[in-house]
């Protein structure tokens, strides 16, 4: 967005109409991301609901599976509540750094707003691919070890996120901060990215519900480190400290996610079975 906002000010409008202006294309881009998801994607990993419906693999959505009803199979759930945390220590940790990642630079390292503001996108940035790449590993993982695989990778990123985390709250030199910076944000959006590989699998019946409450982990994260940061006496980098100590505490939450030997063997043929199926329309090589 800065580099967006220095190029509406090319045109010779003021900061005040740019920073309006500017925001004018995420709105577009998510306006045509909002067509794409509605056309190009299904309900859940076996199809829409409505063909599932059908097929009798879920119910008609009324009395105990109301919205409602959905929500509290959701929330007596500690495992959901266990991503919740996770989440919280992911998402919640990227929306923190979104809003003070500007000012730490400028004020750690001396640099002009727009340098600051230029380097702090990077962060951001890397939802490009990372996000997707957490999945994509995710995946990986379970077609080696099953659910535990993707519990596993879970664990994995988010401890490498908040190592990576404390790394860069020490920094005192711009490139290596920079350079940490990526890191981190890296195994932050694989964090979110491996959460969200294993939201499908706790509750099929109530996936929105269970949806909604992990991703309010993330809101719940964000507001509970901004606390953190508004501590009198307290600087960027020990805020930052801090916070790497706490997502290293909650990746251990991972393990929370447990699921039944029945459930283990149903996801782990329907696994098996997605994976033949992607190998026989898989185009042949000489």
């Amino acid at each position: 967005m800065p580099l967006v906002f220095s190029a509406v000010l090319m045109f010779g409008v003021s900061e005040a109409v740019g920073w309006r202006a500017a925001m004018v294309l995420p709105g577009v881009v998510l306006f045509v991301m909002g067509l794409a998801y509605y056309r190009f994607t299904q309900d859940a990993p076996d199809g829409d609901y409505r063909e599932l419906r059908a097929r009798g693999l879920i119910p008609e959505a009324r009395n105990e599976h109301s919205a409602s009803g959905s929500f509290l199979v959701a929330a007596r759930d500690p495992r959901v509540w266990a991503l919740f945390v996770v989440y919280a220590a992911c998402f919640g940790v990227e929306l923190t750094i979104n809003n003070i990642a500007a000012l730490y630079f400028f004020d750690t390292f001396e640099l002009g707003l727009a340098t600051a503001g230029f380097i702090a996108g990077l962060f951001g940035l890397m939802n490009i691919f990372a996000r997707t790449l957490g999945g994509i590993f995710s995946d990986r993982f379970a077609r080696a070890a099953g659910l535990r695989g993707r519990v596993r990778w879970l664990f994995i990123a988010l401890f490498c996120e908040g190592l990576a985390l404390i790394a860069f709250s020490q920094m005192a030199v711009l490139a290596a901060a920079v350079a940490t910076l990526v890191v981190f944000s890296l195994f932050t959006q694989m964090s979110e990215g491996a959460t969200y590989g294993l939201v499908p699998f706790m509750h099929k019946k109530a996936l929105g519900a269970v949806s909604g409450i992990v991703g309010a982990g993330g809101n719940a994260g964000a507001v509970a480190a901004g606390f953190l940061f508004r501590t009198e006496g307290l600087t960027y980098g020990q805020g930052l400290l801090y916070l790497g100590i706490a997502v290293l505490a909650c990746s251990f939450f991972a393990f929370a996610v447990r699921f039944s030997p029945e459930t283990l063997a149903e996801e782990d043929r329907a696994f098996s079975a997605a994976a033949a199926g992607d190998e026989s329309v898989a185009p042949a090589t000489a």
